[in-house]
């Protein structure tokens, strides 16, 4: 379940249909005291999109089905051309033409634990908030389609972040499997379990060649674009924990700092049980092409050559705007590194 929320606040009409109407009323009205001029634009600008949502978010819905049914007809009209999927798989690859996800009937128990490490609440934005809640929605997401078990613990859920799933992801009461609880990581560590902790952390060179059945993995659940430098492992140091890294660059090489956003990974770490304990199909298959050096460039190649098999066919796909379209998905999906 990919919650939209981000591109949302990101895309959505600054003011309501009234809007010389409203942005009058507006500069008419005094600040309030206590109140500098920019918070109170604020607060104006958030009590318009609040009047406004549910329309936007209709409109948003309906644009997505079109999307959708275009996606479906385009790959229709490729594949009477004579295209086999393998040809389809090769030129569009997976980030373009998007298999249809099913929930497993059953998952199986991985026998492995997680914990996103919610603490640094106060030292993020309300922008990076809003993208924080954004990769918590989209790891129980994984955690849904994943056909193995990895339970979920969200902790230190308190102040902004809290606020944020209140006010527009109120249905994450009602998730399966993913636990949110206010109290803290050291609440839930004592000396005599502190060995089946390992703190996540990019800052190390402790590599976790396997994930061990019985072991509890932390995941520094912050965005802040790296202005906070050995957050997690210090942390980790001062409450004694094991910390380890994802072996990233043993398998690929990846454009900038080998740090990954939250969601991430979690998502490898599923698809690692999933692609049967092999970290190079994990990183593959969850990393964004933008991220993997030599990725982006191998997608278009890919794209130009099959735009090149079926140039003169007038119901071929626009490719280059779908490309175009998902590096610009990318971008919002993958707000920040954590």
């Amino acid at each position: 379940m990919k919650s939209n929320e981000s591109l949302e606040e990101k895309k959505r009409p600054a003011s309501p249909v009234n809007e010389d109407e409203s942005v009058k009323k507006f500069k008419r009205e005094p600040v309030p005291d206590g109140m500098s001029r920019n918070q109170w634009k604020k607060l104006q600008r958030q009590k318009r999109w609040d009047e406004q949502k549910d329309e936007y978010r209709k409109i948003k819905r309906d644009k997505k089905k079109a999307a959708k049914q275009r996606r479906k007809d385009h790959i229709t009209q490729l594949k009477e051309q004579g295209l086999t999927e393998q040809e389809l798989d090769d030129a569009l690859h997976y980030h373009q033409l998007k298999k249809e996800r099913k929930l497993p009937e059953s998952q199986t128990p991985s026998d492995a634990k997680f914990i996103f490490d919610c603490s640094f609440d106060d030292l993020m934005s309300d922008k990076e908030i809003v993208s924080l809640s954004n990769q918590i929605t989209r790891a129980y997401s994984a955690k849904r389609h994943c056909k193995y078990d990895l339970p979920l613990d969200i902790v230190s859920f308190q102040g902004k972040l809290v606020e944020r799933f209140e006010k527009l992801v109120g249905q994450y009461k009602l998730w399966k499997g993913i636990n949110f609880n206010e109290e803290s990581l050291e609440s839930l560590i004592t000396d005599e379990n502190k060995d089946k902790f390992i703190y996540f952390t990019a800052d190390t060179d402790e590599v976790i060649e396997e994930l061990e059945p019985g072991m509890t993995y932390i995941i520094g659940a912050i965005v802040d674009k790296n202005r906070h430098k050995n957050l997690c492992i210090n942390k980790a140091k001062e409450m004694g924990l094991r910390v380890g890294r994802l072996p990233i660059d043993k398998y690929i090489q990846m454009n900038g700092r080998q740090v990954l956003a939250t969601s991430h990974v979690y998502e490898i770490c599923c698809k690692w049980y999933e692609c049967a304990h092999d970290w190079e199909k994990a990183f593959n298959e969850v990393l964004p092409p933008r991220k993997v050096k030599g990725k982006l460039e191998e997608l278009k190649k890919k794209r130009d050559e099959f735009e090149a098999k079926t140039r003169g066919n007038t119901h071929s796909p626009n490719l280059s705007s779908d490309l175009h379209g998902q590096e610009e998905e990318d971008e919002v999906s993958e707000v920040s590194e954590s």
